[in-house]
């Protein structure tokens, strides 16, 4: 009998969740591996069902099922790292190379251009009478859309930009879930941010520039996402245009035994064509696997495809003003999916302060090596040292050891940034 009310206490309701207990541990235990806060959203694309949800740093929240402490409560809302934001469904960051996914996509499904579409890369381009360089000073040279994903060349989707304009780059945004909500049965998720000419003029009452495209393009400017809408953005590239909506909850149980929760609607449903689809998945997967930046995601036998990205913290002007006050260090996407013939789990490593997007790869790799293993009734892996830094060395020449070509480098960009700034070194 509950005294301070009258009634009857009675059992809550046992809830079954789609989370794999193996892969949310392997991920938790990678981030702590490598040493970085940050959030991960991996899932299952032929679903939407969420296998790891981790948001770094956390909190207990027993603290709070006896009534917390006011000690304990203040040291929580005032700690700098934030441990009580969700940063899975509420952190707001520049996609950085990420973002050329969606735009390939656009262009693709548009018919403006073609898997085999080439672009001469000289270290740049001018564009609307701007030259805007490439991460990669000396270029790429000629390469169509499979290499411009696997090198990550800004000339390749500022040309990509420039043919789609920004109003049609955000309408595939939209249908891959950047700058959308997923609808996840969690409360608090935050809607990110993919500009176009009419939020512009509404927003900020001013038109749409033909430059503010260009650095769309390549996930700056006035774009931003939240971790589990990359998610989602891999699960639907992954499977081929169907917008799950993810979802934690399975079964509830009420007293009378386990009864499955029908899974949520699509968002959307978009069959993107063969030619698009094959296209991204091979560029994706060479990312990983030739000469691209992902290649300490590689895994044989398994055909793993991602792409790494850089987010700026805050321009390099601001910088010089927080130094000292703040982490201004780039935080590191990694988004992925596998086997890319035949996806099963796809998702995304958001790594804060990890100046690169390849340092997310091996949690990614690590969580992906867990499912396949618990799959096949394999041993499950173990986390390995931390790899020594290769020594800096001269392009066209690998570090001896090295995981992946030294010349591989992630897209950025030194294009202007309608905000926060502009760039104006390459990014990672």
């Amino acid at each position: 009998m509950d005294e301070a009310s009258g009634n009857t206490p009675i059992e809550g309701r046992r809830v079954q969740l789609t989370i794999d207990a193996y892969v949310q541990r392997a991920t938790e235990e990678g981030f702590a591996h490598f040493g970085y806060n940050g959030a991960a959203v991996i899932l299952d694309p032929r679903s939407g069902e969420v296998l790891s949800f981790t948001s770094l740093p956390a909190f207990n929240p027993n603290q709070f099922a006896g009534g917390i402490e006011a000690a304990e409560w203040n040291s929580l809302r005032t700690n700098d790292l934030k441990p009580m934001q969700n940063r899975a469904l509420q952190g707001r960051y520049s996609p950085g190379s990420t973002f050329k996914i969606a735009v390939a996509a656009a262009a693709l499904e548009e018919g403006v251009a073609t898997p085999d579409f080439r672009v001469f890369c000289p270290g740049g381009g001018t564009f609307y009478g701007r030259f805007y360089q490439c991460h990669l000073k000396g270029g790429h040279g000629s390469v169509d859309m499979r290499h411009a994903l696997e090198k990550s060349c800004n000339t390749y989707f500022y040309t990509l930009g420039k043919m789609l304009e920004v109003d049609r780059i955000h309408k595939w945004s939209s249908l891959l879930g950047l700058g959308e909500r997923s609808g996840i049965d969690l409360p608090g998720e935050l809607k990110g941010l993919v500009g176009s000419t009419e939020w512009k003029r509404q927003t900020l009452g001013e038109r749409w520039y033909p430059g503010d495209t260009i650095s769309v393009s390549i996930g700056q400017g006035y774009v931003n996402v939240t971790p589990i809408s990359l998610a989602v953005m891999m699960m639907t590239v992954a499977n081929g245009g169907t917008r799950y909506t993810p979802h934690v909850v399975k079964a509830v149980d009420e007293g009378n035994g386990w009864q499955p929760v029908p899974a949520p609607p699509p968002q959307s449903v978009v069959k993107m064509k063969d030619s698009t689809v094959s296209a991204l998945h091979e560029g994706l997967w060479m990312v990983v696997n030739a000469a691209g930046t992902g290649g300490r995601a590689r895994m044989p036998g398994f055909n793993v495809a991602g792409k790494t990205g850089t987010a700026q913290v805050i321009s390099l002007q601001g910088a010089k003003v927080a130094k000292g006050k703040m982490d201004v260090r780039d935080h590191g996407w990694f988004v992925f999916f596998a086997p890319h013939d035949k996806p099963e789990i796809a998702g995304v490593i958001f790594a804060e302060h990890a100046e690169h997007g390849y340092l997310g790869a091996p949690i990614a790799k690590y969580a992906m090596e867990t499912y396949f293993a618990k799959k096949e009734g394999r041993p499950l892996p173990t986390l390995q040292p931390k790899p020594v830094a290769a020594p800096i060395v001269a392009a066209n020449q690998p570090a001896a050891g090295a995981t992946q070509p030294a010349t591989a480098q992630e897209g950025g960009t030194s294009a202007p940034r309608p905000a926060p700034g502009p760039r104006q070194s390459p990014i990672r």
